[in-house]
Formats: C-alpha cells, sequence, structure tokens
C-alpha cells in the first residue's frame, strides 16, 4: 500500500494561497465620508480609515466610482509653508496597523462628479489593491465647514468696529 503522506501533503501545500486573504477581504473599511459640494462644483474628497487585519501589508493603488470621471489618490505636503495638495501612487496599509484618510493628509479627490451629491448621500467608491482585489464602499455625504484646503477651519476676519 503507498504512503498517503506525500499526497496528503501535496494537496495541503496546493491549497495553501487559497487560505490567504485578499488584501479587500484583509482590509477593513471604518467611517467613509466625503465633503458636501458648493454649487457648481463636480470635485469632492473622501476620506476614511483603513485597517489591515492580515498577517501581509497591503496597498491602495487606484480608487474609481460610477459617479465620477475620475478618482486619485492625493496627500497634502508642506511646500515651504505653502499647503499643497499632490497625487500618490499607493497608500500603504501596514500588516495589523492602520491607515487614515483625513483633511490635511492622505485622502481621495473624486473628480468630474456627475451630479452634486447633498448631506446624506451616498457616495459608491471602489478601492483597488495591489493583488487587484477590489472593495466597494459607500461614503457618505456630509457637510463640512469652509478650510483652508488643510483641514484647519477658516477664522473669518472682521474689521473693528
Amino acid at each position: 500500500m503507498r504512503n498517503p503522506f506525500p499526497v496528503a501533503a501535496l494537496a495541503l501545500l496546493l491549497s495553501a494561497p487559497a487560505f490567504a486573504g485578499t488584501a479587500a477581504q484583509e482590509v477593513q473599511v471604518m467611517d467613509p465620508w466625503a465633503r458636501e459640494m458648493p454649487p457648481n462644483m463636480t470635485t469632492t474628497a473622501a476620506f476614511f480609515t483603513m485597517m489591515n487585519k492580515g498577517a501581509a501589508d497591503h496597498k491602495l493603488v487606484a480608487a474609481e466610482s460610477p459617479a465620477a470621471g475620475m478618482v486619485e489618490l492625493h496627500t497634502h505636503i508642506n511646500d515651504n509653508g505653502v499647503m499643497r495638495m499632490r497625487p500618490v501612487k499607493e497608500m500603504a496599509v501596514p500588516a495589523g496597523g492602520r491607515t487614515e484618510l483625513k483633511p490635511g493628509g492622505l485622502h481621495l479627490m473624486v473628480m468630474k462628479l456627475k451630479h452634486a451629491f447633498k448631506a446624506g448621500d451616498k457616495l459608491p467608491i471602489t478601492l483597488v489593491f495591489e493583488d487587484g482585489s477590489k472593495k466597494a464602499i459607500q461614503a457618505e455625504v456630509r457637510r463640512f465647514g469652509m478650510t483652508m484646503g488643510h483641514g484647519m477651519p477658516m477664522k473669518r476676519h472682521m474689521p473693528m468696529q
């Protein structure tokens, strides 16, 4: 009789990748939201926190939305005292860690929106990870106070009377 162990070991080895989760399965998205847009604007920003429940590092490499013509990964940088937005190629989500997209930092720029989104609406976004896996999320549109472009509220300077 043949020893069944080598066949069983080979079957287990070949099925091991099936046990590993995709990035979309391992990365949990918490509190997705997008800024309400002023009238006649076709661009907004989306924010959320990604928590990687897996043992491997992952990267968000793209995003898309059926409601927009384009979605880009962005960050804010301090360029000699001036806050500027810049596209980034990816957003790392370390194993067992979290990555926060927030005003003044990493965020998604959702551009060429097909219609205006008001507070309470849901903006559909699909996140694309380095392994090609995708995760669909619904970003709640929220009112957000006027900012100076880096998440800090604007102070209205009124003349003294």
